[in-house]
């Protein structure tokens, strides 16, 4: 069995480049580039951005909507609960909408 090559958990065959939003957000994104139409579809986020600025949550459901591959660089983890309670209960929140954000938007056929 040959191992997969992944990079922050994208796989690395056919990966054009890594678009991270750390800039104002209470969870930095990672975002992956696969084809001409994810870059077109990052130039206009990134225009959007500059006139209407996004949250963590907008940014991710953004993705979901143009079937980009994005990871969010925030775990669960004892020390984040410990030290700052609230911002670890607002990710976790973050995730079951989310989740219910993808189901609603994706068709399960795909």
């Amino acid at each position: 069995m040959e191992a997969v090559n992944k990079v922050l958990g994208f796989r690395e065959e056919g990966l054009r480049g890594l678009h991270f939003f750390i800039k104002g957000l209470d969870y930095p994104i990672a975002a992956a580039e696969y084809s001409e139409r994810d870059a077109m579809a990052f130039s206009i986020l990134n225009q959007n951005m500059k006139t209407c600025p996004m949250t963590s949550e907008m940014i991710c459901q953004w993705c979901i909507s143009h079937r980009i591959y994005f990871t969010v660089l925030y775990g669960f983890r004892i020390k984040h609960f410990l030290v700052n309670p609230l911002k670890m209960w607002r990710y976790l929140q973050m995730r079951v909408r989310l989740k219910q954000y993808s189901l609603l938007t994706v068709p399960a056929n795909e």
